[in-house]
């Protein structure tokens, strides 16, 4: 029997978190730039040392060194893969880690982000302790995570799919962090937090665009890159997307989306 997909299986390359990431760029409904929001959010002078939980690919950290950010930049996760992708950035020092135990002294940072990353972890509680232990009196969090039920649509059609194989979604790569759970969990760790919600939706408007993002999230649903059936259940996908878009001439593919900052003071 294949084993399920899990977080260090999912991020072991780049190639489908930027194939998500270019498809909420590219096809949303509102303009998505989250790492504006967050940087809106935060109002930074240019000064602050700032690390990123999580920081995947490091286009966070990118952004603050080419923009000329004077404060120390510190990029963490678990995968080699993004980790390395972050310490290739001119300025930016990358640490592989625990989210929940974080190698860094109490009081180090002025400013800690986790931009959707709280949902991957076996304990958001204890990561968020870290994140509180790390940033300075007066420094900030900032957090954001998914709402339930982002992308349902197609994922239903690759479920579906993956069902017809004996697959079942993969529960280890998110847990029951939300945007409708994470203001009690983070209120019970940082006391007073601030919300912001971003709604928003998915829209294609032809299928070949629609049946890339579906591939990007075959994990989620339980489908390794090594299923035996994986190549007939991708077909099985595309042909559903592909026939959507034939009975409908016309109409948008529209999948609701969204989610929320939250921020909190220390």
């Amino acid at each position: 029997m294949t084993a399920a997909p899990t977080v260090t299986s999912e991020y072991s390359t780049l190639t489908p978190l930027q194939i998500r990431l270019a498809t909420h760029r590219d096809h949303s409904l509102y303009p998505d730039n989250p790492v504006a929001t967050v940087l809106g959010a935060l109002a930074l002078t240019g000064a602050e040392d700032i690390a990123d939980i999580g920081c995947g690919d490091g286009r966070f950290l990118a952004h603050l060194a080419t923009s000329g950010h004077a404060g120390r930049i510190v990029g963490a996760d678990n995968s080699p893969t993004m980790v390395a992708a972050a310490a290739a950035i001119t300025g930016v020092d990358a640490y592989r880690c625990d989210a929940a135990a974080l190698p860094f002294l109490a009081d180090t940072f002025d400013i800690v982000t986790a931009r959707h990353m709280l949902y991957h972890l076996p304990d958001p509680h204890a990561a968020l302790t870290e994140f509180a232990r790390i940033t300075r009196p007066g420094g900030r969090v900032a957090v954001t995570v998914n709402h339930p039920g982002t992308a349902a649509h197609i994922r239903e059609i690759i479920e579906h799919r993956a069902r017809e194989h004996g697959i079942e979604p993969a529960p280890e790569l998110v847990n029951t962090v939300n945007s409708t759970t994470l203001p009690d969990i983070m209120t019970r760790v940082f006391g007073a937090v601030d919300i912001a919600r971003f709604d928003n939706a998915l829209v294609f408007t032809e299928p070949t665009p629609l049946i890339r993002f579906a591939t990007s999230l075959f994990a989620f649903c339980g489908i390794t890159e090594d299923h035996p059936a994986r190549d007939e259940i991708a077909a099985a996908v595309a042909a559903d997307i592909t026939d959507w878009f034939a009975t409908r001439p016309g109409q948008q593919f529209r999948d609701p989306k969204g989610y929320i900052l939250a921020t909190a003071t220390i």
